[in-house]
């Protein structure tokens, strides 16, 4: 990786930053916990969308069991939004030869 090529190419960079931006804004995760009984979905601002739970599960009297579903469901969620994230932007940076 050389320095100068980078500096030579700071408005594409900055143009493709920009680009990244807007794409990982467009990113929709989903995790799921307990057999698909919960899942989660997040978006590329790390923001938790929303929570479904399967009605014959939330209906059982299993509070404890459903809460660590749920934090479960949330985090893979959470985990695949960072996963796609790097690998969108891994793609750009390998442009320019830095790896990620």
């Amino acid at each position: 990786m050389n320095p100068f090529e980078l500096l030579k190419n700071m408005n594409e960079i900055k143009n493709q930053a920009e680009a990244m931006k807007a794409k990982i804004a467009t990113i929709r995760c989903t995790g799921y916990a307990g057999g698909n009984m919960v899942e989660a979905v997040a978006n590329g601002n790390m923001q938790i969308e929303s929570i479904k739970i399967d009605p014959e599960f939330a209906k059982a009297e299993n509070a404890e069991l459903l809460e660590v579903m749920v934090t479960s469901a949330v985090n893979t969620a959470l985990k695949n939004v960072r996963d796609r994230i790097q690998e969108e932007a891994g793609e750009k940076m390998a442009q320019y030869g830095i790896n990620l």
